[in-house]
């Protein structure tokens, strides 16, 4: 009997212990590492019992002493992490499912704040009140060789004070402040309203919505060695009206917005309108609606619709008052009198006219009528008028061709009418004064144009002289006059012709020309149509990077240089060889500046002879390195390595140095 009752008690006990004993794990401590000025997550989850929420406690200890605690929705932290710590997940918003609830989020680091955490978990309405909640952590701050204390994220009403306290452990360091990434004396209002004291505080009265943004203190050692720290200052204020307009004009049977212009921080709660002194509640009236940002939306303007209205906004700390009123007008858009055809047909030189004219819908004023182009290019400067609304072309060019509007335009709307300008096609003329230069396995040409006229293809036709069948060489843009035809014979002659194409497809053929190649010896260049030019071209251009730009070298001709006046260095930009640049030198080298990254560059060298004759080189392909990428390329590239340190400092250059000649021959 005994027995049986001892076995039954164990029973019990242990049914007991199931239900209300916990078993403690020891669970290991967790090691983090923060810089001064910087923040740490101290991730701790809850442990419910049997998983069911139930209210709880929670404590963050230091050292054994209680630094931050919550209960019930309050929250209560101690100095020196008053402003500096708090729940990584709010209980009123979404949890963050990477940390647990019990998660604290400890900013701006200092010092002081290494040594051991604890957090600690408690339910006070049973019993034991504690489980296996709670974590322990080590804290190691490092990396504050200059920074003693950093400041912290402030939040304040605009007009009151805000302090940043930068504190260094040597009040002979160099201390700079910045707002959102840019030094504080370039803000000459936030400069007048604040000062920085002795200690390095930054104190700003009073405060201004305009103020809140990112701030930073910089201190510097004798040594150019920097250690930084940032804080926020949000500036709150009750809801403002920035911005009302004294007058609108709505177009009759239109939709249309009335905005409200406002600021507000906290955000807006709700925002109220009136007309004419009485609430005007959208969701009381047929055909209006709010936007989400306040606006007052109308599907169909109507005469109604006019008069003094209101917006006043609000947020949790109130309004600074309603807008000055908006007088709204409705007014009828314009009407056309007379519109332009569709269609117009003229010949080149002659003169169109095409008409225009609009009312005003309420027969009060006549609207503002303005032509322009469909495709945004101007109309054509010192050959068009507008008189009464009536466009007027003289002289008319090949690129007068196209669509054109005419807009009339209220204070309600915009209406436009278009017509389309046809212009009869007459061939382009032919290019003329085409020259060239040869070497032992090609030929440069260079050409002039004919008639100046818009989306010309041109086009090198070439054949040895005696030969039936001729080979074409394909220009690649229309701006661009000269070509160099490579893979030739040497000593070898060659006739050649240039074809200007619209885009209509008609053309003509320059003057043909025939040009001996360079013989193995070097044999001068022969022409049968053309004198002997007094000076060679430029050869073997080089270019190479430098601090200040980019060194563009050459060598000088093989024969002429006696009658060399000087250089002509032209840089083009882009597949459409766009004349970015040129300059004259004497020297056999020029330094390119101001080029912009990421963009290749054509490089071309003309020498000109004393009688204005010119000798031009080959390109040569330049690849303007993005130096945004080349800093992460060096920043993963010297990642590891003490950049104070003299020896990583040379090898940090000669890295900038490798990867610049990468970008820059990489297309060559």
């Amino acid at each position: 009997m005994y027995l049986k009752l001892n076995r039954y008690l164990w029973f019990v006990i242990l049914f007991v212990c199931k239900a209300n004993c916990y078993y403690y794990e020891e669970q290991k401590p967790i090691y983090l590492t923060a810089a001064v000025g910087d923040y740490v997550i101290f991730n701790c989850n809850v442990d419910f019992p049997q998983s069911l929420p139930i209210p709880y406690m929670l404590n963050w200890k230091k050292e054994g002493k209680t630094i931050f605690s919550w209960y019930d929705g309050v929250l209560t932290a101690t100095e020196p992490f008053v402003g500096r710590i708090d729940l990584v997940n709010s209980p009123n918003v979404s949890p963050n499912r990477r940390y647990g609830k019990a998660s604290v989020n400890l900013t701006s680091i200092r010092d002081s704040d290494g040594g051991w955490f604890e957090c600690q978990v408690l339910f006070p309405n049973r019993t034991p009140s504690s489980r296996n909640n709670g974590t322990w952590f080590h804290l190691t701050v490092n990396g504050g060789n200059l920074l003693a204390i950093p400041p912290i994220n402030r939040t304040t009403l605009e007009g009151e004070e805000a302090k940043f306290v930068c504190l260094t452990k040597d009040p002979e360091l160099k201390v700079t402040w910045h707002k959102d990434g840019i030094q504080l004396k370039e803000f000459q209002d936030l400069m007048k309203r604040s000062y920085i004291t002795k200690e390095n505080t930054l104190v700003i009265n009073p405060t201004d919505m305009g103020d809140y943004g990112e701030y930073e203190c910089e201190v510097t050692n004798s040594d150019g060695e920097k250690q930084t720290a940032k804080a926020f200052l949000n500036v709150q204020y009750r809801a403002k009206v920035i911005f009302a307009p004294p007058e609108i004009h709505l177009p009759f049977g239109r939709p249309a917005l009335i905005d409200c212009h406002f600021r507000a921080n906290p955000p807006l709660t709700n925002l109220r309108w009136e007309k004419d002194g009485f609430l005007f509640d959208p969701y009381n009236i047929q055909g209006v609606f709010y936007r989400r940002n306040g606006s007052l939306y109308f599907m169909k303007v109507d005469e109604s619709h006019s008069g003094r209205y209101t917006c006043t906004p609000f947020n949790d700390l109130g309004t600074q008052g309603p807008s000055p009123p908006i007088l709204v007008t409705v007014q009828r858009p314009p009407i056309f009198v007379v519109t332009p055809h569709n269609l117009y047909l003229r010949k080149l030189g002659e003169t169109i006219e095409m008409p225009c004219d609009a009312r005003d819908g309420e027969n009060e004023h006549k609207p503002i009528i303005v032509w322009y182009k469909k495709d945004g290019t101007s109309l054509p400067v010192g050959r068009y008028s507008i008189k009464e609304g009536n466009l007027t072309i003289i002289n008319i060019q090949e690129e007068d061709r196209g669509w054109y509007q005419c807009s009339a335009t209220n204070k309600a709307a915009t209406i436009t009418a278009e017509a389309e300008l046809l212009v009869e096609n007459i061939p382009s003329n032919a290019p003329s004064n085409l020259t060239a230069v040869s070497s032992s396995a090609s030929v440069h040409l260079t050409w002039l144009p004919g008639r100046q006229r818009t989306n010309v293809e041109y086009s090198v036709w070439y054949k040895p002289v005696g030969s039936s069948e001729w080979k074409t060489h394909q220009v690649t843009s229309s701006r661009t006059l000269e070509a160099t035809i490579t893979g030739l014979n040497s000593g070898r002659e060659y006739e050649f012709m240039v074809l200007c194409k619209d885009n209509n497809g008609d053309g003509l053929f320059s003057k043909s020309i025939r040009v001996w190649t360079k013989g193995i010896d070097g044999e001068s260049d022969r022409y049968r149509s053309n004198s002997f030019p007094p000076v060679g071209f430029p050869r073997n251009i080089s270019v190479y990077p430098t601090e200040r730009g980019f060194v563009v070298t050459w060598e000088p001709p093989e024969y002429g240089t006696e009658n060399l006046k000087f250089y002509v260095v032209r840089w083009f930009q882009g597949p459409e060889d766009y004349l970015f640049g040129s300059a004259e030198t004497k020297n056999t080298s020029y330094l390119l500046t101001n080029l912009v990254e990421g963009m290749e560059y054509n490089i071309q060298i003309i020498a000109v002879s004393f009688n204005d004759q010119q000798a031009v080189s080959e390109k040569f392909a330049l690849m303007v390195p993005g130096y945004k990428k080349i800093r992460a390329f060096i920043t993963h590239a010297r990642s590891g390595v003490d950049p104070t340190h003299k020896i990583s400092r040379e090898i940090n250059n000669i890295i900038i140095y490798i990867l610049l000649l990468q970008f820059v021959y990489r297309e060559n």
